[in-house]
């Protein structure tokens, strides 16, 4: 009896191990859009190509919770409401043309092609990631609550916020004009060729390199700015 109770425990474990490690996958093709949104700590890859397109992967978790829609001009990629454990979302993303990347909790966003445009942005909160390499005219970088933006590339401007123990790497972008706006234990890191301005405060660190001939911030509450 007992070993017949045992049997039935192990094979019932082995059913659920097996269950949770099966891989599924589902191609949709989608409508034209020219921003990205992803959040439930979904990890997303960004190709440019020839048609707009999600190539997603699960693993412990049904393809069909991962909803993909366009809202607006944007591409909303999230899991349907639900207490999902023990899974994993991978999707691939090819865009004709994209503009802006948003990353919410826990999200991670990589953008293998060069984003180019007149103006772009990227916005990630609540311990999201993005890296991107970005050439642009205008460039708005936003971070907040423990998020970190890695970012490379040039732009004439570039606006920076970070809030809350966000991470902005800039250090491998250029640009000519930077305002910047930090507060409450932010880090940011930048290139700048011609003028710095804004505001730190609250702990806020920034740190930049380049000579730029007119550097205007106010530091206060122990907030500082600082050449690399």
């Amino acid at each position: 009896m007992f070993k017949s109770i045992a049997l039935t425990a192990v094979f019932v474990s082995l059913f659920s191990l097996t269950t949770w490690a099966q891989s599924e996958k589902d191609t949709r093709s989608l409508r034209s859009f020219d921003a990205v949104k992803v959040s439930n700590g979904i990890v997303a890859e960004l190709v440019k190509g020839t048609e707009n397109k999600v190539e997603i992967t699960t693993v412990g978790i049904e393809a069909g919770k991962v909803e993909t829609s366009v809202v607006g001009e944007t591409l909303e990629i999230r899991l349907a409401r639900g207490n999902y454990r023990n899974h994993t979302v991978k999707v691939k993303v090819t865009y004709v043309e994209v503009l802006g990347i948003e990353a919410t909790t826990n999200a991670q966003v990589t953008v293998r092609s060069t984003i180019e445009a007149v103006e772009a942005y990227l916005f990630a909160t609540t311990s999201a990631y993005i890296e991107a390499k970005i050439s642009s005219e205008i460039l708005n970088l936003e971070g907040a609550t423990n998020a970190r933006i890695l970012v490379s590339g040039s732009a004439e401007q570039l606006n920076i916020k970070g809030f809350t123990n966000a991470d902005i790497d800039g250090s491998k972008f250029n640009a000519e004009d930077v305002e910047l706006q930090a507060n409450t234990g932010a880090k940011i890191s930048f290139h700048a060729n011609s003028s710095i301005a804004g505001s730190l405060a609250t702990a806020a660190r920034a740190t930049y390199s380049g000579t730029p001939s007119s550097i205007e911030v106010r530091t206060t509450t122990g907030a500082s700015l600082n050449r690399q």
